[in-house]
């Protein structure tokens, strides 16, 4: 596989990018092309497939991986005062990032602010490239 050999460029520059392509050229290899000796895939030869895979098929898959492992930009999290009365509203990022918002009386105003409002805070707080 030139994937390995600097000279063309198909090299990979990251370690990422390379094993993205490795698996890839694997799952291909294994599960869509017909062997030429065994006239079926090499993964429905040794029963690990019951049928013959396309490239549709691989792309249905990735798909559906990328929706069970999707992590929002940020999450909104309610939270009571710990001394005193009122509610606020912690924002945390992916990146390990909080902002409070502070000064809702009660878990509903809270709620509705969230709804109604926390997309314009984020564009004016931290900028457009941080809302999805």
């Amino acid at each position: 596989m030139r994937r390995f050999t600097r000279l063309t460029n198909a090299f990979s520059k990251k370690v990422e990018n390379h094993a993205a392509a490795i698996a890839l050229h694997t799952m291909y290899y294994n599960f869509v092309r017909i062997h030429q000796t065994f006239k079926v895939s090499p993964a429905k030869a040794a029963g690990v497939s019951a049928k013959l895979w396309e490239v549709s098929d691989i792309v249905e898959m990735l798909e559906q991986w990328e929706l069970a492992n999707f992590k929002p930009q940020y999450q909104f999290v309610v939270r009571q005062y710990a001394i005193g009365k009122g509610h606020s509203v912690s924002v945390m990022f992916r990146g390990g990032e909080v902002d409070t918002v502070y000064g809702f009386e009660s878990e509903n105003d809270a709620l509705q602010w969230i709804k109604e409002k926390s997309q314009a805070w984020l564009v004016e707080q931290n900028g457009a490239k941080r809302v999805e």
